[in-house]
């Protein structure tokens, strides 16, 4: 009969503590580890735990610890039974010190919280581990979230729902997630139920973004939208030739250089509205500059880390390495043609014709100047290289006679 009891009573225990697992579940269980609280915003229910300091007027001081009762009171010695639910920390704590000031007049008293309640919350829809959990009263969605498993992939993060009495709080978690945006990983509350709806409409990105992935849109988002959500673009992110792939439409290449760096109008054209289904793909940068104009081969002199050597031995045109002065860039379009200038040769900063510097070739290669060349050309730039507008021949006992280029002056 004993040894039956003891089978029963040891049954009894693991019970217990099964039961008590289901309840309360890792993570959730334990004391108040010293979350920073707001007490204008801090809802004092039932449980909490409050600790009074008095300190008197003869510097001897008093301790009280408080326990919030099931009907929202605490018990104040001498002032007696206060009703302090739903005041929030503040206001309770005023309230506490307006009672006892009356019995200890001339002393300094102090309220804190030092255990929060914990309370019952319920979460369904896309997480991992939808259900009831006992979390801590001063815990927010972000961390209801986590104890439920966290998101599935399928999840929306734009629109989830915290069910609170009569209201329903849309969330738009991402901005949390990605900015830090407070207001969005809200404080929960006794009986909230949160729902996690599935991903509503959705875009992908790739490519050179710091983030690539699918991301859900909300009506009216656009494509500089989206490049934030993705963390924006990578260093080695090309602003040209970006492409949107939508559905049922061609292929539409997409200008993020005038979404980033252009005018207001321009910016406000390459900024396009995002549709379900659109993939963008942003590209890898190849470094190139521009020789334009009178040359042999004008177009595209593509900046690598080594020249490349073709097996007959010759340097592979199109390409040059980062720091080539101009008259090596333009060598490498094959030279200026017998009517193109050497005299005016312009650098055009980003491409723009408005933002140059003009370089005489002609004082450095025939004269010798190499100042004249000590100009930075980077990725980006053009090299335009004009007609010649004013010519002179010069004839008989020269050293070099044939037709010049002159300046003015």
């Amino acid at each position: 009969m004993k040894k039956l009891f003891c089978i029963s009573l040891i049954f009894l225990l693991l019970f217990s503590v099964m039961n008590a697992q289901e309840v309360s579940p890792a993570g959730t269980e334990g004391g108040y580890f010293g979350k920073v609280i707001d007490p204008d915003k801090y809802i004092i229910g039932p449980g909490d735990r409050i600790r009074v300091f008095i300190i008197k007027e003869n510097n001897q001081s008093e301790t009280l610890d408080l326990t919030v009762s099931s009907t929202g009171n605490v018990l104040l010695p001498l002032a007696g039974s206060l009703k302090i639910l739903n005041m929030s920390l503040t206001e309770a704590s005023r309230e506490i010190v307006r009672q006892l000031m009356k019995f200890y007049p001339k002393s300094t008293i102090q309220v804190d919280l030092i255990s929060p309640r914990k309370m019952k919350i319920m979460i369904t829809g896309e997480v991992a581990s939808p259900g009831t959990y006992l979390i801590s009263a001063v815990s927010t969605l972000d961390e209801a979230i986590k104890v439920a498993g966290g998101l599935k992939t399928s999840a929306s993060t734009r629109k989830i729902q915290v069910k609170r009495k009569d209201k329903n709080i849309e969330v738009d978690y991402l901005r949390f997630l990605k900015y830090g945006d407070m207001e969005q990983n809200p404080y929960l509350e006794e009986g909230d139920a949160i729902y996690v709806p599935l991903m509503g409409k959705s875009v992908k990105v790739l490519g050179q973004v710091k983030n690539p992935g699918m991301y859900e849109i909300k009506e009216g988002e656009r494509l500089k939208d989206l490049i934030d959500m993705a963390g924006g673009l990578t260093s080695r992110a090309s602003l040209y030739g970006a492409i949107l792939d939508r559905v049922d439409r061609e292929r539409v290449e997409l200008n993020l250089y005038n979404l980033i760096y252009g005018k207001e109008k321009e910016k406000e054209e390459a900024n396009i509205l995002l549709q379900e289904g659109d993939t963008i793909t942003v590209l890898t940068e190849i470094k190139r500059i521009q020789v334009l104009g009178f040359v042999r081969n004008p177009g595209p002199i593509q900046i690598v880390e080594e020249p490349k050597i073709t097996a007959e031995g010759v340097e592979v045109l199109g390409e040059s390495i980062m720091g080539a002065k101009i008259s090596e860039l333009i060598r490498k379009a094959g030279g200026v043609l017998p009517n193109g200038s050497t005299r005016s040769i312009e650098v055009r900063r980003g491409g723009n014709p408005e933002n140059k510097v003009v370089v005489d070739l002609y004082r450095v290669l025939v004269l010798g100047e190499e100042s004249e060349e000590n100009i930075n050309v980077f990725p980006g730039d053009v090299i335009y290289v004009p007609p010649i507008l004013k010519s002179v021949k010069i004839l008989g006992e020269v050293k070099n006679p044939g037709m010049y280029e002159i300046k003015e002056g």
